[in-house]
């Protein structure tokens, strides 16, 4: 087998494997650079309001009071921390919602965090948030994705030689032009 073939076998078998990594990391990758305007990629947040009872004047906010809370707001989910904000209002931190609850008038202003489904899991990845094993197999395409790129310039015909020098130029060019314009 000529090295003609040897390279057009890798750049196909190599770029098999590396497509599903690819959509994964180009959903993942379109989403995270979007996250202003209070817009969060992994989580859903939605807030909302309630009252409660208020905390009778002169008592101190105990844990039988956060118990009292929880059940009117039928909130299940485990109990992880209790903060005083202020004289006048306690944060109720439970798995997934945080609780803030002004003592005096009942009133409840609740943050519930909520993980996006499938966004989450391609953000854990693309930001490598796994950490470990999966930092050598974020490695392993990185360089798979080099085989193909390398494997398919090596691929252009005569014919296309110039254009594929001036876009694959191109295509190094962009970033150093947007850092020179840009800083």
């Amino acid at each position: 087998m000529g090295w003609r073939r040897i390279n057009h076998v890798l750049h196909r078998d190599i770029g098999y494997i590396c497509i599903g990594l690819t959509i994964i990391y180009a959903i993942s990758g379109v989403v995270v650079n979007h996250t202003s305007h209070g817009f969060n990629p992994s989580y859903t947040i939605e807030k909302t309001t309630a009252e409660v009872s208020p905390l009778p004047q002169g008592n101190e906010p105990s844990s039988a009071y956060v118990a009292q809370v929880l059940r009117e707001l039928g909130e299940t989910a485990g109990l992880k921390n209790v903060a005083m904000l202020s004289p006048q209002t306690i944060r109720i931190f439970v798995e997934g919602n945080t609780i803030d609850v002004d003592l005096g008038s009942g009133k409840v202003l609740q943050e519930k965090v909520t993980r996006r489904p499938l966004l989450f899991e391609m953000n854990y990845l693309h930001l490598n948030k796994a950490k470990g094993l999966w930092t050598w197999l974020a490695d392993i395409y990185a360089i798979a994705l080099l085989i193909v790129a390398v494997t398919g310039m090596l691929m252009i015909r005569r014919a296309t030689r110039w254009r594929g020098i001036i876009l694959t130029g191109t295509g190094f060019l962009i970033p150093f032009l947007y850092l020179l314009i840009m800083s």
